[in-house]
């Protein structure tokens, strides 16, 4: 019973962490989000001067850390028409094919407004233009405004974030959908393992990282001033089993347990940290999977250049149709990387 009762609040803490509509460069919500969760299980918790936040349990070494990008994917508003139409830009990798007809919420000085993203309609279209895909440049977002002065009114100017509309939906068994799982999942991980990890040596950080999405911007300062002995970063990756792909292409399925990325875009994991992962997972008898991958990149990736070198890996959680509204997880692979992450941090001391 205790079990199902977990599994219920983390769905919903999981929520809490879709809900905060918090894109790169505009983490406040989520900063102060985390920061209340963590608050009651370390030793003190503190942001950055670029809002990194940094949380401490523990003393001594190894120095751990743990990242976490906050941000997610998001648009920007870039100009208002004469007519209160509103054209934008894009905050991180967004696939643009998927944007049209996408309802969506501006965050501007007066509170959320919703809007939606709209287009040529198709039965105007040239036959050749229909073929083409829509680009962002021809892609508007109509709030119902009647003019420029209407969106002011409304409280919105250039500069304001914008957010997928919609929360997190349960689907069939163990598996839930939402907009954001890259990273809300990861920040989840970070702040169960916060509240589960009791007895370990060393000093664990726990860092809610910024930007990550638009560059990998946040994990460069608050690693070199950890220093830690080893990073971790919790993320989000690709799986391959769905219709249209195939085992060669992206070996990961969901419900299968976390993955450690042994290669992406621009890093290899360390040696070391691959030992630690592989013998600790087997140890405790938590199933994982292995990721070489072509592309993407995590908050790992970078830190192999901060300093001296930080040895440093990811752990990811598989997550269909990553970097749109309609991300799918499940939440058995979610509890397996809570575990994992626990056995780690406990097992640190015997590596680095």
């Amino acid at each position: 019973m205790e079990k199902g009762r977990k599994g219920v609040r983390m769905e919903e803490l999981l929520r809490e962490l879709v809900e905060a509509p918090s894109v790169s460069g505009y983490e406040d919500d989520i900063s102060a989000l985390i920061k209340k969760e963590l608050k009651p299980h370390v030793d003190q918790v503190r942001s950055d001067r670029i809002g990194n936040v940094i949380a401490v349990k523990g003393k001594g070494s190894p120095k751990i850390m743990l990242a976490a990008h906050m941000d997610k994917i998001g648009l920007i508003v870039k100009y208002v028409n004469k007519d209160g139409f509103i054209f934008f830009d894009k905050l991180g990798g967004w696939d643009e094919r998927i944007l049209p007809a996408r309802n969506v919420v501006i965050h501007g000085s007066k509170g959320p407004v919703a809007g939606v993203i709209g287009c040529k309609p198709v039965h105007l279209q040239e036959r050749d233009e229909a073929k083409k895909p829509i680009k962002l440049k021809e892609m508007f977002i109509d709030i119902g405004a009647t003019s420029e002065g209407d969106v002011k009114k409304a409280g919105i100017s250039v500069g304001d974030h914008i957010t997928n509309a919609g929360t997190l939906r349960k689907l069939r068994g163990s598996r839930v959908t939402g907009h954001g799982f890259d990273n809300r999942i990861g920040c989840l991980v970070l702040l169960e393992i916060a509240k589960s990890v009791k007895i370990f040596k060393g000093t664990l950080f726990l860092v809610g990282t910024v930007k990550e999405e638009i560059g990998l911007i946040g994990v460069r300062g608050s690693s070199f001033s950890v220093n830690p002995d080893v990073l971790l970063a919790i993320d989000t990756t690709i799986p391959g089993d769905v219709p249209g792909m195939s085992s060669e292409e992206a070996p990961l399925k969901l419900g299968s347990g976390p993955s450690l990325e042994i290669k992406d875009q621009v890093s290899v994991v360390c040696s070391q940290v691959k030992k630690w992962v592989t013998e600790t997972a087997k140890r405790g008898k938590i199933k994982i999977q292995l990721n070489v991958s072509s592309g993407g990149a995590t908050d790992a990736s970078i830190v192999p250049t901060v300093r001296e070198g930080i040895p440093s890996g990811a752990i990811t959680v598989p997550t269909r149709n990553i970097h749109s509204p309609v991300e799918v997880a499940d939440m058995r692979d979610v509890n397996n990387c809570v575990k994992l992450g626990v056995k780690l941090v406990e097992s640190a001391h015997r590596y680095f």
